[in-house]
């Protein structure tokens, strides 16, 4: 009996640490998870900026760049904007004379508001999200895989490129059918804080843009623009103007 008596309370003593351990790992486990990982952090607390709000956006007798550039040079945190302009003719034809005009007065509106109304008063455009950058593109380039943003890149190697403007000659030996070519900034410089080395796979131009751009700082602009023959990227830090008639 007494034999079997320690038994029992061996048995019971077993039980007891076992439960405890269990509680302890169970504890350990949910003050583990409450620690979230420091990038994790960032995707879950950082505020998208097409949920940020633009207290006054105003643009009178515009055309729809216009309107973006008033966007892009808004102080919009982690704001980064790719804007593909409708290829012209010749480089000389003016947008203005083909573009809808209009005056926009919104006030405390998204970003993501504002990007709808300025798409809606010149449906030749869409946007959409892509990794940070927000891409304005024309609606018919959606689905033409000819067109050089939509073009799929298998691999291509940046090494030490101090600046966008120099990862378009990997690009181009990718399309030597297709002209790239690239405008500096007006105002400023673009270049990266240190030599970029980098490997890409398995991505469009657009992303493959859109990552170049990205790099050069927390707030970037690129413009795709020109006429068939001498079409041309701009990459810059911040905002982009455009040349507007006097009124």
């Amino acid at each position: 009996m007494e034999q079997h008596g320690c038994l029992t309370y061996q048995s019971r003593s077993n039980s007891m640490m076992k439960l405890l351990v269990s509680i302890i790992l169970a504890c350990a486990v949910s003050t583990f998870a409450q620690v979230p990982n420091s990038n994790q952090g960032v995707r879950v607390n950082a505020k998208s900026p097409l949920d940020i709000k633009i207290s006054s956006f105003d643009v009178k007798d515009a055309i729809l760049r216009d309107g973006l550039s008033e966007l892009s040079l808004q102080n919009v945190e982690g704001l980064h904007l790719g804007f593909e302009e409708i290829i012209r003719n010749k480089i000389q034809d003016d947008p203005r004379e083909t573009s809808p005009h209009f005056s926009l007065h919104l006030q405390d509106k998204t970003v993501r508001e504002i990007l709808d109304e300025l798409c809606r008063f010149d449906t030749h455009y869409a946007w959409s999200e892509e990794g940070a950058t927000i891409n304005v593109y024309p609606r018919v380039t959606t689905d033409d895989s000819s067109y050089l943003l939509n073009l799929q890149i298998d691999k291509i190697v940046l090494t030490d490129v101090p600046d966008p403007n120099q990862t378009l000659t990997p690009l181009s030996k990718q399309f030597p059918q297709q002209q790239v070519g690239y405008s500096g900034p007006t105002l400023g410089d673009n270049r990266y804080a240190t030599t970029w080395t980098m490997v890409f796979e398995n991505l469009t131009v657009r992303q493959f843009i859109n990552r170049v751009a990205e790099h050069m700082g927390a707030q970037t602009s690129w413009v795709w623009q020109g006429g068939t023959q001498e079409r041309m990227f701009t990459f810059l830090k911040g905002g982009f103007h455009t040349s507007r008639p006097d009124k």
